[in-house]
């Protein structure tokens, strides 16, 4: 009787204001600390449901009995340790404690706790027997705007509604990478309106994209006044597990679509052969596509207007003066001498190079255990390489730079954002020559007869099961382990699993694992490098402010405003170094005369300068300011390296790299931070890219190319060689099964 009369009064209530013109006033977010819920608005029971997260899908469930929330416990194990799980630990609690999933957000994990909360609102709508979706009909018909901070810049999104659905979702201004968060832009804007709802799995490899495109969506749903946790349906599979192996077969199977992957793609289709390329992540590229597209090669034309200074002719004469360790080293220094001595009596002051140096600089850079064979073939090619790669479309800066950790100024520039100039032009001829690339294709095994390689078993995301035959050979081009934690560990215990590292989350050694599998043998393996210079935090290469990879016109300075390494040293020599400064944070500094509109993987200078990630100012005192340094300390240090510049010398540390002084405002610091990089080691390859066995004789039908393959790089990767390496080694691979 007493629950009849106070639904009575409260309609009577509710008459009257809306006799009076007065609308009920919307309530607004309640605090913390809640009153009880009325009871019996629950269903006594457990209750689940998802949200779309930062890294992936949140799972909160709820226990009620009639009138309050017993318990609340949230899952996610795609969000970020040490940021988006701090709510996913904390939130549930609060939950709990306010008796509402009206709580606040965790303070530096937006994206999450907005899951946790949406999640928490829809499994508490379950226990109060409503629809899922009832909340997506209050929306206001029109076209709502907001923008997110993606890879590169702030994606612009505009959300078109009406009263119950979602009509469009538009990206209408982006800078994120082709192929990468351009790709996952396309899915899942296309998913979010095809299955109404917000809850769209991000694009693996294009985290960071996805999420910001998912945040931009959910402020226009608010701002429409729908409520995002009454669009969380999960999309439903796309596809099925298949009861049969399908069986595929082409001349040629490249099982990986980085550099290497498609470098041999191209060759082996342009010489008139059947490809198929298998991809294991739902993306192309690799690490190739996300690289800093520096590209080491012997290039006399472009080298000419580059001084050989007396510095850079001693590094010469010491490295031909030594004792070689081989045969090899010795006729390889020999091939330098003769070359160096033809170079001398021609009278030319520019910069001495040739493939030989290359060849010679790459075995002295990894502690002279690389095989020289294999160096010198890659040496030999690589400007080869670079020109068919220009034939296909590539640019490249018209400068030549030095690389970090490069060694000698021979590194040449792509002029695009990221590694799209390197993977755009490959991709287009591939689509051209109607080479079919086939994403979420994971390779699992080699298939064996005879005692030769003839294809891959691959499985597919739904669990199908393939066979991709080979008529004539399968290429290896899976790239490194980096990301496999395991793997890395047990080569070297220092690289902790809490490391981050610069590559792709496929970088997990699948190569390795299936070709050691039917006996293959592997070199180096415990030779994995950290790269020195990448984006404290994330690992990214990105998010410098200069154009040029190289160190050319750069210094690098520790918390102090002070020069504490050679800029122009090895990587590990480099890292090392760094790993001794306060905190293990240095900067970047360069002026203006280096700076463009964007950098070299597309980002907006003054958007990372607003965002904080490059610090700015007209003087060399304020970026002193900035960074809390010693008043007077980064203006002396830049005083005295403008010094060295004008005399050529260094000494201090010994850096040989010199071109302009750091002299023109305004001024920038980049915080830098080491990164886990590259795996030297993988699988043991002769020059022709056959993948050899125990005893060093080449497995028939099985080639490799890339990271997945070591021997090249020794100890230690010269920056700049990678690139170089995987696309010559894929061409070699190609020409190699076409026997050319």
């Amino acid at each position: 009787m007493k629950k009849l009369l106070v639904c009575l009064l409260s309609v009577l209530l509710a008459a009257g204001l809306l006799l009076t013109g007065c609308a009920p006033r919307q309530a607004s977010a309640p605090e913390a600390e809640q009153t009880p819920a009325p009871a019996g608005i629950y269903t006594p029971g457990t209750y689940t449901a998802e949200a779309a997260g930062f890294g992936g899908t949140v799972t909160v469930t709820v226990t009620v009995d009639g009138e309050k929330i017993l318990d609340c416990v949230a899952a996610g194990d795609g969000e970020t340790q040490g940021v988006g799980s701090i709510a996913v630990e904390e939130l549930p609690a609060k939950i709990v404690e306010a008796n509402s999933a009206e709580v606040d957000a965790v303070s530096g994990c937006t994206i999450t706790s907005k899951a946790i909360i949406q999640a928490a609102k829809a499994a508490l709508a379950q226990a109060r027997g409503e629809e899922a979706q009832s909340a997506a009909v209050r929306m206001t018909p029109g076209t709502y705007t907001a923008t997110e901070y993606g890879n590169n810049d702030y994606l612009e999104v505009a959300v078109t509604v009406d009263e119950s659905s979602i009509l469009s979702v538009e990206v209408t201004k982006h800078a994120e990478t082709r192929f990468l968060g351009e790709e996952a832009i396309r899915r899942i804007a296309a998913d979010m309106v095809e299955y109404q709802t917000l809850n769209v799995d991000s694009i693996t490899g294009a985290t960071i994209t996805s999420n910001a495109l998912k945040a931009a969506v959910t402020k226009c749903i608010e701002e429409a006044g729908g409520d995002p946790s009454a669009l969380q349906n999960p999309v439903p599979p796309k596809g099925g597990k298949k009861a049969d192996v399908t069986v595929e077969q082409a001349d040629v199977i490249v099982v990986g679509s980085g550099g290497a992957g498609l470098s041999a793609a191209v060759t082996a289709a342009q010489g008139g052969a059947s490809v198929i390329v298998i991809e294991k992540m739902p993306l192309i590229g690799g690490n190739t596509v996300r690289c800093a597209s520096a590209y080491n090669a012997a290039d006399p034309e472009m080298q000419a207007e580059l001084p050989m200074t007396d510095t850079l002719k001693e590094a010469v004469e010491k490295a031909i003066s030594e004792t070689p360790v081989s045969e090899e080293h010795a006729r390889l220094m020999a091939d330098v001498k003769a070359k160096y001595e033809e170079y001398l009596a021609s009278g030319s002051q520019a910069l001495f190079d040739c493939p030989e140096w290359h060849a010679l600089q790459t075995f002295n850079g990894g502690d002279k255990v690389g095989d020289v064979l294999l160096i010198r073939k890659y040496a030999e090619n690589v400007l080869d390489t670079l020109k068919w790669m220009l034939s296909l479309g590539t640019e490249i800066l018209p400068k030549i730079s030095q690389g970090a950790g490069a060694l000698w100024q021979r590194t040449h520039q792509v002029d695009a954002p990221a590694g799209t100039g390197l993977i755009g032009p490959l991709y287009d001829e591939a689509v051209r020559l109607n080479v079919p690339i086939i994403t979420e294709m994971r390779a699992d095994e080699l298939i064996v007869e005879n005692g030769a390689v003839v294809g891959v078993h691959a499985v597919d995301a739904y669990g199908s099961e393939y066979k991709f035959m080979a008529n004539k050979g399968v290429v290896l081009a899976t790239g490194g382990f980096s990301n496999n934690k395991e793997m890395r560990q047990q080569y070297d215990p220092m690289l902790t699993p809490d490391m981050v590292s610069t590559n792709q989350p496929g970088a997990t050694g699948d190569g390795i694992v299936m070709a050691t599998a039917i006996g293959a043998a592997t070199t180096g393996m415990e030779y994995i490098q950290v790269y020195p210079l990448a984006t404290p935090g994330t690992g990214a290469l990105q998010g410098r402010a200069r154009k040029m990879s190289g160190l050319d016109d750069v210094i690098v300075v520790n918390k102090e405003g002070r020069r504490f390494v050679n800029e122009d040293a090895r990587r590990d020599e480099f890292v090392a170094a760094i790993k001794q400064q306060t905190d293990g944070i240095v900067y970047d500094i360069n002026d203006s005369t280096i700076v463009e509109e964007t950098n070299s993987f597309g980002e907006n200078i003054e958007t990372l300068v607003k965002l904080g990630r490059i610090y700015k100012a007209d003087t060399l005192a304020g970026l002193e300011e900035q960074l809390g340094m010693p008043k007077g300390s980064l203006e002396q240090t830049v005083a005295e390296y403008n010094e060295m510049v004008a005399n050529k010398s260094d000494p201090v540390f010994g850096r040989k790299l010199f071109d302009k002084p750091i002299e023109v405002g305004p001024f920038y610091a980049t915080p830098r931070a080491p990164s886990i990089h590259h795996t030297m080691g993988g699988l043991r390859i002769n020059p022709d890219a056959q993948v050899l066995d125990q005893s060093g004789k080449p497995i028939p039908g099985l080639y490799a190319a890339g990271e997945v393959a070591g021997g090249i790089h020794g100890t230690n990767r010269l920056g700049g060689n990678a690139t170089a390496d995987v696309l010559t080694f894929g061409r070699i691979a190609a020409k190699t099964i076409l026997g050319k």
